[in-house]
């Protein structure tokens, strides 16, 4: 007995090794050189974090048989980086962040390049957003909040980064939905709304978790709801806009492109490769849980279904705002 169980743990040790090679040997006759990981915004921020622990969960499971290098190339919302991989055009080497403004700078009309001039290969997760106030705010719910704006058109002051990215949307969408104004100041980074909140310079704005995790911890602000559809498994207590009455909600995506033209094969193999990434447990619990990310993973085909949901819905907000016609 003990004999056949080991011939048939050898033979499926044997099998899995044997299906496994056609995958391995595909992709090293596809990559011949190390892959160069775009990542559109500079370091330090959620696309770069995001890139550098990619970077790190694949070689620690050795998913790719050559090196991934991440790369950075800020600039002009996104435009700087999506021209370089755009014009890359059929070539596997070259991975690409894609965010909210891989949508929005297109729209704007600061990027000759849209999605649909792009391969999607993966999304891996999405980042929820907070309405947040300073620790000793006036406001203790969203109800204070919007009761005071109704007071007072245009005066609650508020902010995140440029307009109309992810955070404009969503104040446009709070406005639109409890049928206030409020005064919206862009800034360059989240890091800087942070700043300009601690500082009484801002009544209220919209971190993404990572960045409101150290002024949370450090009890300097309030988090009155969070943007999103359901409430979110590490922050239990913090209720949902919808649940309050306000219909506003928005993910960001955090997903992965490639340039046009990749072979069917070579999406595939990316495909397994992301999906053994997000499965990872590396991925799920230094990544997901210890930023406060909502886990998400959809192949090529999926993502590219998003990508058209989300710029339609893009388009359709910034025509309301009146940035684009």
């Amino acid at each position: 007995m003990n004999r056949e169980r080991m011939l048939w743990g050898a033979l499926g040790l044997i099998s899995s090794f044997i299906f496994l090679i056609p995958a391995l040997s595909q992709a090293q006759k596809f990559l011949t050189k190390p892959v160069e990981f775009v990542c559109h915004a500079a370091p330090g921020g959620g696309s770069d974090i995001m890139a550098r622990m990619m970077q790190t969960v694949i070689e620690k499971e050795k998913l790719c048989p050559q090196p991934v290098a991440v790369v950075n190339r800020p600039g002009g919302g996104g435009a700087i980086a999506f021209a370089y991989v755009a014009g890359k055009k059929g070539d596997p080497h070259f991975w690409l962040t894609a965010t909210t403004s891989f949508l929005t700078t297109p729209l704007l009309g600061k990027s000759k390049y849209t999605y649909k001039d792009f391969t999607a290969l993966a999304n891996l997760a999405y980042d929820d957003f907070f309405v947040t106030v300073k620790a000793d705010s006036p406001y203790k719910t969203m109800k204070d909040l919007i009761e005071d704006a109704k007071k007072k058109p245009g005066q609650i002051k508020t902010g995140g980064t440029y307009a109309p990215g992810t955070d404009a949307l969503i104040s446009h969408m709070i406005e639109k939905a409890a049928g206030v104004k409020f005064n919206y100041i862009p800034f360059k980074s989240g890091g800087e709304a942070m700043i300009a909140l601690l500082g009484e310079n801002l009544d209220m704005f919209y971190p993404n978790p990572g960045e409101a995790l150290a002024q949370m911890e450090a009890k300097k602000v309030r988090i009155l709801a969070v943007a999103s559809e359901k409430r979110l498994p590490a922050a239990p207590d913090i209720p949902t806009l919808r649940e309050l009455g306000i219909n506003a909600a928005f993910q960001q995506v955090r997903s992965i492109a490639a340039p046009r033209d990749l072979p069917p094969d070579t999406v595939r193999f990316y495909e397994d490769l992301f999906r053994k990434l997000a499965e990872s447990k590396w991925w799920k619990e230094k990544y997901i849980q210890e930023n406060m990310l909502t886990w998400d993973y959809k192949n090529s085909a999926d993502t590219m279904k998003l990508w058209n949901t989300n710029n339609e819905f893009c388009a359709r907000t910034m025509k309301e705002m009146g940035v684009i016609k």
